[in-house]
């Protein structure tokens, strides 16, 4: 299997791709057991990840999928049989396939023994199992020579001195990545010579849309026995025929057949119709892209160190060059980040099927809805977001849709609804988790925090209904008397709420008793290049996101008054609390407050999160710059108030601060 390594990669990505469509059509086909369509594009998806498999000589993996075509096929000619049982042992056989696909991955053996289900799926598949389902392929179309293309071809086999060869392909049955195939065949005879014409076209072989077999006509100066042995180097190619064609008449097409041709081409669109130029899209490795936006992120630094030298120096000609090479860069940098973006959807596909069986644990019947799974997200901020996400969901579905009958007895659809949507609102996405179930009686989260003494009594009767909503952020914090397989641990909402923080984002959430709840983040679109807010603290600089601030203000020391201890100031009839930065980050320059400095204003930074605010008293406000963020090292990681470094243009470090945990959030 030596020679199949390269290929690894691409075939997990791949079938992992037909894994999520299957379990996706089964969650569809147990709604409309009568759909043909969906239970054949199962059939289809089920029978390339077999013929991938054993190619790949992952016997394990061809076995299961071929005992899963069995019961499909029993399915196709008897619909009636979708049942619930049925539908459970297919997401089973799906679940097994998965942990064969991840011990390929991690490449562990785990010994996983696949003999129970096989047994069981016979079962499912009765006789079917005794026959064959593979379609046998058509024959392809003979490949023909209309009279513009067969003088033309005489006239540059005369000149070039080169000889014609039709050239019959036939790849392996269950030959998968067909394409990949056909591109290596056009690759090697593009060496041998140049490929003039094929059968099906290009752009259909290009797009898999042909069975296993199709022809084409090269004009080279090798012997037939040479580009046949070229060819038996690849793999999956089950039969080849070259043949010299002496007598292009042979190849002559009638008349009516076709009207017109184009002249046979010359080395540049040989280049072309061999698919060479033609390929829209490529698979790339996360770690390459994670080292090109690392790249950028360097390349931005040296850009904005470049600017500083530039302004400095005054530089005319220089400045113009700039000017470009700022232009250049953030181009660079915009389509860097857009290559890291990935449609939210990768992560809401996995979610239909764990409502659906966490539902079933439950005894309850939820109907998910999904909207939004277009909208994109940088892939690094996607990979954080899915755990919160899937607390929200089970949170919803424990606490707070009720079960059939209770909704029956409140007036509701005895099947609840549950939302999961994205929406993106300037440069953050907003996704929302919505249930209309028994809402949050604030009455039983009073009682709770008094009884696990989170909260005393005192404290609890001078909070508001939405500010006792917040108890459930708390760590440990848990409503539920009785620890359940999805809930009662007290391990939940706070995970989720410090999860979105920590990627610079927010959770909001409110509910109604009695008509549900509802749960939102706000994400940013990328983590790893923000535009910051630059302060100077002391001697340090440091770096406030943007996406923080709601605004930088002047303030007197004089009109700073004291509330129980905490200082605060009074901007349009909102009390702010401040914060000295100095204070907090132990700066060695003491602060001295004359008269006459009383009497001078003060820069603060007015910063907001998830509906909070505070003021940030600096030095200094130096201006708003891009910032590459870098992960803070060892020595710093425990160390709360910051999200991270960056370089600045002139070499220095600087700290980004982290809101969320200066306000105290």
């Amino acid at each position: 299997m030596a020679n199949n390594d390269q290929y690894r990669a691409l075939f997990l990505a791949e079938s992992e791709e037909h894994i999520q469509q299957i379990n996706n059509a089964i969650l569809e086909l147990e709604k409309n057991p009568a759909d043909t369509d969906v239970l054949n594009n199962i059939f289809r998806s089920a029978h390339t990840l077999k013929g991938m498999s054993a190619t790949m000589g992952f016997d394990s993996l061809a076995r299961m999928t071929h005992k899963m075509e069995d019961v499909l096929d029993r399915l196709r000619g008897q619909p009636s049989g979708v049942t619930t049982a049925v539908v459970d042992q297919l997401f089973e056989c799906l679940d097994l396939l998965e942990a064969l696909l991840e011990e390929i991955k991690s490449g562990q053996s785990r010994r996983i023994d696949v003999e129970p289900m096989i047994s069981r799926l016979e079962a499912l598949g009765g006789s079917a199992a005794n026959g064959s389902h593979e379609d046998q392929p058509d024959r392809t179309r003979p490949l023909r020579l209309d009279e513009v293309e067969r003088d033309n071809l005489e006239a540059s086999l005369r000149e070039s001195g080169l000889r014609a060869f039709l050239v019959e392909v036939v790849l392996a049955a269950d030959c998968p990545l067909k394409t990949v195939r056909v591109f290596m065949i056009f690759n090697n005879l593009g060496r041998m010579g140049e490929v003039v014409k094929c059968e099906p076209s290009l752009d259909e072989l290009e797009a898999g849309k042909f069975e296993n077999e199709f022809s084409l006509l090269l004009q080279s100066s090798h012997p037939a026995e040479e580009i046949r042995q070229e060819l038996k180097k690849i793999l999956e190619v089950e039969r080849i025929r070259v043949e010299e064609i002496a007598d292009l008449s042979r190849l002559a097409e009638k008349p009516a057949v076709r009207a017109a041709a184009a002249a046979v081409p010359g080395k540049e669109d040989s280049e072309k119709k061999i698919g060479i130029k033609k390929i829209q899209s490529i698979r790339i490795s996360t770690e390459r892209v994670d080292k090109l936006m690392n790249i950028v992120g360097e390349l931005a630094i040296a850009k904005i160190r470049l600017l500083q030298l530039t302004h400095s120096n005054r530089d005319s000609m220089l400045s113009e060059i700039l000017v470009n090479i700022d232009r250049l860069t953030g181009e660079l940098q915009d389509e860097v980040m857009k290559a890291r973006l990935v449609p939210i959807a990768h992560v809401f596909d996995r979610f239909p099927r764990m409502v659906r069986d966490l539902a079933r644990s439950e005894k309850k019947q939820i109907n998910l809805e999904i909207a939004g799974g277009d909208i994109e997200l940088d892939r690094t901020v996607l990979d954080e977001v899915a755990e919160p996400l899937v607390h929200l969901l089970r949170n919803c579905i424990d606490h707070g849709i009720e079960l059939p009958d209770e909704r029956k007895t409140a007036g509701k659809d005895p099947v609840g609804l549950l939302r999961l949507n994205a929406r993106r609102e300037r440069t953050f996405v907003l996704v929302r988790v919505e249930d209309d179930g028994r809402g949050i009686d604030p009455a039983v989260l009073r009682r709770a925090a008094l009884e696990k003494r989170f909260m005393g009594e005192e404290e609890l009767s001078k909070m508001t209904d939405r500010e006792v909503l917040q108890i459930i952020t708390l760590p440990g914090f848990s409503s539920v008397s009785q620890i359940t397989d999805t809930s009662g641990r007290g391990v939940g909402m706070d995970v989720v709420k410090m999860k979105i923080e920590s990627l610079g984002g927010s959770l909001e959430f409110s509910s109604v008793l009695g008509q549900g709840s509802w749960f939102e983040l706000k994400l940013p679109l990328t983590v790893a290049i923000i535009r910051a807010m630059l302060v100077k603290v002391g001697s340090e600089i440091y770096a406030i996101p943007i996406a923080n601030i709601a605004e930088t203000v002047k303030v007197s020391l004089a009109k700073i008054k004291k509330v129980e201890k905490q200082e605060v100031i009074t901007l349009r009839n909102e009390v702010l609390p401040l914060i000295r930065m100095r204070r907090l980050l132990n700066s060695r320059e003491e602060e001295t407050e004359t008269p006459e400095e009383k009497l001078k204003d003060i820069s603060v930074v007015v910063v907001e999160i998830g509906g909070k605010k505070a003021g940030l008293i600096v030095d200094l406000v130096r201006g708003q710059q891009e910032v590459v963020i870098k992960p803070i090292g060892s020595l710093l990681k425990g160390i709360k108030g910051f999200a991270g470094a960056t370089i600045l243009g002139d070499g220095q470090v600087a700290l980004i601060l982290d809101v969320a945990t200066l306000i105290g959030r």
